[in-house]
């Protein structure tokens, strides 16, 4: 498609600053959650390297179709629910990503532990969501595209809220356009600009050449095409969406990602990223981060689902799966490692040095280790030799299993 222009960024472009949320946050597992689009799964690729890159796994990936049902949609939270992974990444479009969050708001997924990040498709329209789902939605945070101020785009939000509420009485102002319409506007105003340059002054047509046309048979093809396709790519300017660059057939130019968390029936802006800087608190022109080296302290406080302020660690106990089973016994040196019975439960209970390591240990983990000892029970446990018995049993998998 030799004419295609693309007004708008590669949704590669944001992976970073996802990724960069979920390492100052300490997270070390992720699911995404996506639509089974083009759309949907364009990013994934570029997604899942970066999180690898930075030893971060993707145990599951989540994969909706466009004909899923509330009740396809539901089995699908159930099933995520029952992991212990409780970081999502939604990439999805604005039809999915409602009723993913009304749905997972009614089974409780939006409760004190859980977190949610979507992707700019949808945090960048955030406001023409439908109240109601936005409320389900509290506690998400998100990346946008930032919009520098200026006075020129100060006026022309002005001039829009005016003309869209003469257009439309009876509905609720609009104050301001989402960096799609900006993007729409800046790019209406690129190919006048084009045709300017470009010496444009009418449009010189040829006869539709396809054989097999139907209602395209009326249409023509413009022989400017060339002259003005190469105004269109060369053409670089400051518009309402910031600098306007299509010299590669789309908009090139992103430095600058705002981050945002869902709160009432809007969001707040928690912080930005930016190539040069990463995450900060505040926007720095200069390129130099303002607050202290913790990424994680560069952001502002979110409210997280569940209405929390304590950053949740990202995992959970999961509902379903097996144990691990830990072989023990009791060693010639007591001190090190002792086992004895719950004289009420009859469970294996351990003490000494080596138990306290592995215990704390397991608490260090960024993910949930459940597990239970089981005591290798042989007559003659203290005798030399014993230790042998107890590894090859393991081995084998024959008492631990």
């Amino acid at each position: 498609m030799p004419y295609f222009v693309r007004a708008t960024t590669n949704d590669s472009a944001q992976v970073n600053s996802i990724v960069s949320l979920v390492q100052a946050y300490g997270w070390r597992e992720v699911v995404l959650v996506y639509d089974n689009t083009e759309y949907g799964r364009g990013i994934v690729p570029y997604l899942i390297d970066a999180l690898q890159d930075i030893d971060i796994s993707v145990p599951y990936r989540s994969v909706i179709p466009l004909s899923a049902t509330s009740e396809n949609i539901m089995q699908e939270l159930y099933k995520l629910m029952a992991m212990q992974t409780r970081v999502f990444i939604v990439h999805m479009s604005s039809t999915m990503t409602s009723l993913l969050f009304t749905k997972a708001n009614e089974i409780g997924m939006m409760n004190k532990g859980f977190v949610w990040i979507i992707t700019n498709g949808v945090a960048n329209i955030l406001d023409s969501l439908n109240p109601n789902v936005i409320e389900a939605m509290n506690g998400v945070i998100g990346v946008r595209h930032h919009v520098p101020k200026s006075q020129e785009l100060g006026n022309f939000s002005i001039n829009w809220s005016r003309m869209y509420q003469q257009d439309n009485p009876d509905e609720s102002p609009i104050n301001k356009l989402s960096i799609v319409g900006l993007w729409g506007y800046d790019a209406a105003w690129a190919l006048a600009q084009a045709a300017e340059n470009a010496g444009i002054s009418s449009v010189r047509n040829k006869p539709w050449s396809s054989k097999n046309c139907t209602c395209l048979e009326s249409m023509a093809i413009s022989t400017n095409g060339p002259d003005l396709l190469a105004a269109i790519v060369q053409n670089k300017f400051t518009g309402l969406s910031g600098d306007f660059d299509l010299t590669e057939r789309q908009q090139l130019k992103v430095s600058v990602f705002q981050i945002i968390n869902v709160v009432g029936r809007g969001y707040r802006e928690i912080g930005f990223w930016t190539v040069k800087s990463g995450l900060s608190r505040q926007l720095n022109t200069e390129g130099l981060k303002i607050t202290g080296s913790a990424s994680m302290l560069d952001l502002n406080p979110v409210i997280w689902p569940g209405e929390s302020t304590e950053i949740p660690r990202g995992w959970e106990v999961p509902t379903s799966g097996k144990r691990l089973r830990v072989g023990v016994r009791t060693s010639a040196y007591p001190e090190f490692i002792k086992t004895f019975k719950d004289p009420v439960t009859n469970a294996t209970k351990v003490s000494g040095l080596s138990v306290d390591i592995f215990e704390e240990a397991v608490k260090r983990l960024p993910f949930a280790l459940a597990y239970d000892y089981i005591e290798f029970d042989t007559a003659d446990t203290a005798t030399t030799g014993s230790y042998n018995d107890f590894v090859y049993e393991v081995y084998l998998q024959a008492v631990f299993t």
